[in-house]
C-alpha cells in the first residue's frame, strides 16, 4: 500500500484538500449535497493555494458525489485549473461517480490532454501518478498557507 504523510491540510464547504510528503495533492469531495458553482470557486482557490504555483500530480477523489448545479462541471475542466496539474488520477465508486469521471477524461481529450486515467483502488491511483510523472521532482512542502 502506498502511504504517505500528510503534510497540511485544507477544508472547504464540500472538499478536504491533502498534501501528501510525495507531492501528491488529494482532493476528497466530503458530501453528497448538490454542489453549486459558489463551491467549485471556493475548490478552484483552495487547490490553487494548495499547488502553490506548481504543477503537481493530483489525485481527485470523487466516490462520494451528487448532482451538480448548471456550469461546475464546466468550471473544473478549465483550462486554466489545468496549468497546476502534471497528472490527473480519477477515483470513482458508483455509477454517478463513475459518469462524472467518464465526462472529465472526455473533455481532458479535447483540452488540456493532461495524462489522466480512472481507478477505483487509491494505491493503485498513487501508483500510477508517480509512474506517468516519474522524470518530474516532488514538491511537497512548498506552498505556505
Amino acid at each position: 500500500m502506498n502511504t504517505a504523510a500528510i503534510l497540511r491540510s485544507l477544508t472547504t464547504s464540500t472538499s478536504r484538500y491533502e498534501e501528501r510528503a510525495d507531492g501528491v495533492i488529494v482532493q476528497r469531495l466530503l458530501t453528497t449535497r448538490t454542489q453549486t458553482l459558489m463551491d467549485a470557486r471556493e475548490n478552484t482557490v483552495a487547490f490553487v493555494r494548495m499547488a502553490g504555483g506548481i504543477p503537481r500530480r493530483v489525485l481527485l477523489d470523487l466516490r462520494i458525489t451528487r448532482a451538480m448545479q448548471p456550469g461546475v462541471r464546466e468550471h473544473y475542466v478549465d483550462s486554466e485549473l489545468a496549468k497546476w496539474c502534471t497528472a490527473v488520477a480519477l477515483l470513482a465508486a458508483t455509477p454517478s461517480s463513475h459518469q462524472l469521471c467518464r465526462y472529465y477524461l472526455e473533455m481532458n481529450r479535447q483540452g488540456s490532454n493532461l495524462p489522466m486515467m480512472l481507478f477505483t483502488d487509491e494505491p493503485e491511483a498513487i501508483g500510477w501518478l508517480h509512474l506517468v510523472t516519474s522524470d518530474q521532482p516532488t514538491f511537497a512542502g512548498n506552498a505556505a498557507l
